[in-house]
């Protein structure tokens, strides 16, 4: 069975071979075209009551006549007043078609009730097709069930008096007249389609070209950020590197009796422990800024969380004592990632200054969400250190901390690997420790609703 391509639009219908693009087109075009029908059916019943004063003149019957077009102006009010119900007003195309087939039987009725044919109906058949043609924007099949209706509803009343040459050429124009009218909506709604996908198409590119701007003005934050946290770590340590140098090289050289050679051992200590702080600082910046080569390119596969908790338990081991309970099963997710933030997690309790002795570590999974919850006995964060420490980089406007250049990077790490992968970093403060919760869930599930968040903020952006 052939398939419907996007864009490929019926011969004979002048629609979307494609539901959902119809669909999207109709949506399109809905609250232009409503206005249109609306407007040209409601001058047409305007123009269509008036002429009761021309039957007056040229009517035989002129009561029965006005009796005709006011019960069938009186239908087709009611019709169209049905629009005014919010729900009704995705049916305005067959409405609006309903009431000019009625306008069309009512003045064919009347040419019927005459006893003979004069050009007085036929020229206003020819008035109406012209300018519904022009005004309203029926679907093609709608306007054509309209004209052909009224063209049949002629012969019938016109050939019904008799088949004179008079009635057989105002049949035969009235025919040409009709089929221009259907050819002209044919080719305007084949047009709006091709329209409608052209618009669509530059939507679409410039889609594109927004995603790729709003691309480069991240990675230029991030660069600018990179740069800036480089600068910071850096700074200090140089300064006291270059300091401590002079001491060194002072107390070999002993043109100075104040600087002794334990000075320079000293000032030697010193070196090793701000090139040793310079080497850590760079490494943990280079480990959070690696995680944006996995932006937009990771490797989904399924991942262990136990495994991953029982590599982690390990490295924590060494220094640390850790109690592992649960299982987390198996997701679909980045392993890089991960193995990013659980070694990142682990340069976090193994810092003195985190005071953390022992771990308790409890995996679960609920509804595929697994959660690895950590509680450790160490120094307390606070919410207000925990969100300083976790934000990212390019949010960070001070970089001047109490700690000199000691920026924290362990948890800004761990924070940044799992918000790639969709998951979530939440922490609470104990007495005496802290609770930190990793949420991990299926990639392409977690990212449905990062995605969302991301376009929301953008709108409101």
């Amino acid at each position: 069975m052939k398939t419907a391509k996007r864009g490929e639009i019926g011969l004979w219908s002048a629609c979307f071979a494609s539901r959902e693009t119809e669909a999207a087109f109709s949506d399109f075009v809905f609250g232009r075209n409503l206005a249109a029908n609306v407007g040209g059916a409601s001058l047409g019943l305007i123009l269509f009551v008036a002429y009761i004063f021309s039957d007056y003149i040229d009517a035989v019957n002129p009561d029965r006549v006005a009796a005709i077009r006011l019960v069938t102006f009186a239908i087709s009010v009611l019709l169209m007043s049905s629009l005014l119900v919010k729900k009704f007003r995705k049916y305005h195309d067959p409405i609006s078609a309903t009431v000019l087939i009625l306008m069309g039987a009512a003045i064919n009725l009347i040419v019927y009730t005459q006893p003979s044919l004069e050009n007085t109906y036929y020229i206003a058949l020819i008035q109406g097709f012209i300018l519904f043609t022009l005004l309203l924007r029926l679907s093609f099949i709608s306007m054509s069930t309209v004209i052909i209706s009224t063209q049949a509803f002629f012969v019938i009343a016109a050939f019904s008096h008799d088949g004179s040459r008079d009635t057989v050429l105002q049949s035969v124009n009235l025919l040409f007249v009709g089929l221009i009218c259907i050819t002209g909506s044919y080719l305007l709604q084949r047009y709006q389609r091709v329209d409608f996908l052209k618009s669509q198409t530059i939507q679409h590119q410039n889609t594109k070209l927004n995603i790729l701007l709003e691309d480069a003005r991240r990675d230029n934050e991030r660069k600018l950020a990179a740069m800036n946290m480089l600068v910071h770590f850096v700074k200090t340590p140089l300064h006291q590197i270059s300091g401590f140098s002079d001491i060194v090289m002072n107390s070999l050289d002993g043109d100075d009796d104040r600087i002794s050679i334990s000075d320079g051992i000293e000032g030697a200590r010193y070196i090793k422990g701000a090139t040793a702080n310079l080497t850590k600082s760079i490494n943990d910046l280079l480990a959070y800024h690696r995680l944006d080569d996995l932006d937009g390119r990771l490797s989904v596969d399924e991942t262990s969380i136990d495994d991953l908790a029982y590599d982690f338990s390990e490295l924590l081991s060494e220094d640390v004592d850790v109690r592992l309970e649960g299982s987390g099963g198996v997701i679909r997710t980045d392993d890089n990632a991960l193995k990013t933030a659980f070694d990142s997690l682990a340069k976090h309790y193994h810092d003195p200054a985190s005071g953390v002795s022992s771990v308790a570590i409890d995996i679960s999974n609920k509804d595929g969400v697994a959660q690895i919850e950590l509680r450790d006995n160490g120094k307390m964060l606070d919410e207000e250190t925990f969100q300083r420490d976790t934000e990212p980089l390019t949010k960070i406007s001070n970089y001047l901390t109490s700690a000199g250049s000691e920026m924290p990077m362990a948890l800004r790490t761990v924070a940044r690997a799992l918000d790639l992968v969709g998951g979530g970093f939440e922490h609470r403060p104990l007495t005496s420790g802290n609770i930190l919760v990793l949420k991990l869930s299926n990639y392409s599930k977690a990212m449905m609703g990062h995605a969302l968040d991301e376009m929301q903020v953008g709108r409101t952006g």
